[in-house]
């Protein structure tokens, strides 16, 4: 998948109304790079109804390489959508 489809990808999540679309983040592990959407928890669920559950998605994980991930970053930042990059070290 190139950056021109994902960013399509986040301008529909963006238009969402089941729930608030807040950015993107990348975890990078080794040459592995998932990218997942993320969303304003608060807003996921009706104040008091005790249900957790969202409409689910077909859009992530994506999976790309560094190069891919380069590209999209340039991209997000002209759009000015927050993003994130997670390098988590495991034991």
């Amino acid at each position: 998948m190139n950056a021109e489809q994902i960013m399509i990808g986040v301008e529909r999540q963006q238009e969402r109304t089941d729930k608030v679309f807040t950015g993107v983040e990348f975890n990078v592990r080794d040459n592995t790079i998932v990218m997942n959407y993320v969303y304003d928890q608060d807003q996921n669920t009706e104040q008091g109804s005790g249900d957790d559950l969202i409409i689910p998605h077909d859009s992530d994980p994506v999976f790309m390489n560094e190069d891919e991930m380069n590209e999209l970053l340039d991209k997000l930042k002209d759009k000015n959508i927050f993003y994130t990059i997670r390098k988590d070290e495991f034991i």
